[in-house]
């Protein structure tokens, strides 16, 4: 006797008299099935690359360290849910670094912050390489900004002048309120 195919809520097979169901996954909700094509067409239509490419483009991009976007961690969180987690970990790391050095007083001091930051992941870590790669991205944007580039060499250095070598006070909102050039010649006062 062959097997007859029932559709009772899943896939029965009857045979020989007895019931046997097939180990079939559930279908997903029609909804999720079509997030999921919108997500694909959505990556695919923005870039031109297949989902393939994306994806090894995504995966590169977090070994390396870089900075993803809101759609790139969204893809790591339907198709490979542990490089996701991986990828969160760096971009916290990378954002908390990024808050430090916003407030460095120093050139020094930011170059202190960031060895710190190295110095803080530990050598048996699994995601060594790809954490030090997201930090060191970060230290050399921070390098490149005007921010850092205004910044003093040493904190001591920024005390009572600028780098014109002019003496300034500062109100306690971080306003100057006189600025004397060296010679004394002129002096202008700053009205708040």
């Amino acid at each position: 006797m062959a097997g007859n195919i029932g559709w009772d809520g899943g896939m029965e097979q009857h045979f020989r008299g007895e019931e046997v169901k097939r180990n079939m996954t559930e279908p997903k909700p029609v909804n999720e099935q079509m997030l999921e094509w919108y997500y694909s067409m959505r990556e695919e239509g923005k870039t031109g690359e297949t989902k393939e490419e994306y994806a090894s483009r995504v995966y590169a991009k977090v070994q390396a360290g870089k900075k993803l976007t809101v759609e790139e961690l969204r893809f790591l969180e339907r198709t490979n849910p542990v490089l996701y987690r991986k990828a969160l970990r760096a971009q916290n790391m990378r954002k908390m670094l990024e808050s430090k050095l916003k407030n460095c007083k120093s050139k020094q001091e930011a170059q202190e912050i960031y060895s710190a930051a190295v110095s803080g992941i530990s050598k048996k870590d699994p995601d060594r390489e790809m954490l030090l790669a997201a930090l060191q991205d970060v230290f050399k944007e921070f390098t490149k900004s005007n921010a850092y580039k205004r910044l003093p060499e040493k904190e001591e250095d920024a005390k009572g002048k600028n780098r014109a070598g002019a003496d300034f006070e500062v109100d306690e909102n971080g306003y100057q309120l006189i600025f004397v050039q060296e010679n004394g010649i002129k002096a202008f006062v700053a009205k708040g």
